[in-house]
């Protein structure tokens, strides 16, 4: 496999030096080739390119033949990373480079900066851009899949983290929180008050701009920082505080509040910790009728509407199911599907289970795996924060060995593949 390798990798170069050196308007018009990866070649245009755009991010940088080469190896690098794509066929929609694009707009819109001009100082076209944006996608989705499955996080690991002083100060609840101030003057606190409301007003148009509004008005200690608080634990804050905010998500601000300090205005402007993570659970069973080439769209309805009504002349639920269903995982209990957990079944069946009451029976619905009939035998609502908090903590162990598992698979990469540097 490597000769054969080194053959292919060997035939570019000639072919490429053939080219080269065909005639000089040849030698003008042609590309020279910096490396061979596998059955590719890199070309001269493709690392200049990539370092004018290092040297329009990092106007200081100064080219030399080690940065040359330290991009060069990122071109190899991302060229083997592309290969394990195709390999694999895998699916890059243009949706994802279109979200990918209105992101980068939004960011630039917010930091002053035109599109085109963008475009313009990056020296790139919109199809360039989008070429560009659609192969980053590709890397990512690349690393991240095979990374994952090289990382493997035990349970002890998560036990170990909960239990380390990190784990803690990650489980203690923390907010940051920006903060209006306006004192009350002695006589009365309706001219107070009445500000207060207006600002509260204005705000709701615009919460961004939070920040600038209480440099204006807020006579708070922390009013020329926004009212940016920083960061404070849970039993750091007063209790009318706490009162005010505990049920408001990130972005949200209350309404004003009075304390003997005057009266106050508060923004959630980000929030970490512990906190409970409430959702409601159904117990359910079913009976499902599939479509087939051997039993049509109509048989299916007529059959899933033939039992319906056999469960409205009062026939037990769990025996219509054991009988009837194609459901074979549910069939042996009854069509039973035990306690659900939030967006466990596709839309269709979880919302008709979520307006389907206790004890009733739906009418005959359709999914994308056929025709159903459910029946909601109990609900409760549950905290789930244990597993949240679990499966929180696997994503924090993966994200701390991803580069260490990166670097030992790209290595890995490199060592398996012919790579030949012409420069």
């Amino acid at each position: 496999m490597y000769l054969s390798k080194r053959f292919i990798g060997s035939l570019l170069t000639i072919i490429v030096l053939f080219n080269m050196n065909s005639s000089a308007h040849a030698f003008q018009a042609l590309d020279s080739a910096v490396a061979i990866v596998e059955d590719n070649v890199i070309l001269q245009s493709e690392l200049e390119q990539r370092l004018n755009h290092l040297k329009q991010k990092q106007p200081n940088v100064r080219v030399n033949n080690t940065i040359r080469r330290q991009v060069l190896d990122q071109l190899i690098t991302e060229r083997l990373q592309l290969r394990v794509a195709e390999r694999i066929k895998l699916p890059i929609s243009e949706g994802e480079v279109d979200q990918a694009i209105n992101n980068l707009k939004g960011r630039l819109a917010s930091e002053g900066v035109n599109f085109a001009n963008y475009l313009t100082q990056q020296n790139l076209s919109e199809s360039e851009l989008r070429k560009a944006i659609k192969q980053d996608i590709t890397v990512q989705k690349v690393q991240e899949g095979n990374i994952n499955r090289r990382i493997r996080v035990t349970e002890r690991e998560i036990d170990d983290f909960l239990e380390s002083k990190a784990g803690q100060d990650w489980l203690k609840t923390r907010y940051r929180l920006a903060h209006i101030l306006l004192p009350v003057e002695d006589n009365s606190d309706a001219p107070a008050i009445k500000k207060a409301q207006n600002i509260y007003e204005e705000l709701q148009q615009t919460p961004a701009q939070f920040g600038q509004i209480a440099s204006t008005y807020s006579q708070g200690p922390n009013a020329k920082k926004g009212g940016d608080l920083g960061w404070r634990e849970k039993d750091q804050l007063p209790p009318l505080f706490l009162e005010q905010i505990v049920s408001l998500k990130p972005g949200e601000i209350t309404k004003p509040f009075r304390s003997n300090a005057g009266i106050h205005i508060l923004r959630i402007i980000q929030r970490t910790g512990a906190e409970p993570v409430m959702v409601k659970r159904f117990k359910v069973r079913h009976v499902l009728i599939k479509t087939s080439e051997l039993f049509t769209e109509k048989e299916a309805k007529e059959k899933i509407d033939t039992l319906y009504k056999k469960l409205l002349n009062g026939d037990n639920f769990a025996e219509i199911a054991k009988e009837y269903t194609e459901d074979i995982g549910s069939k042996a209990d009854g069509g039973s599907l035990g306690w659900s957990t939030p967006r466990q079944f596709v839309a269709e069946f979880e919302n008709t289970m979520m307006a389907t009451p206790v004890g009733n029976i739906s009418e005959p619905f359709r999914s994308q795996f056929g025709w159903h009939i459910l029946k909601v035998d109990d609900s409760r609502v549950e905290d789930m924060f244990d597993t949240v908090k679990r499966n929180k903590v696997v994503s924090i162990l993966r994200k701390r060995r991803f580069q260490d598992e990166l670097q030992l698979w790209i290595q890995e990469l490199r060592e398996d593949a012919y790579i030949e540097v012409m420069i």
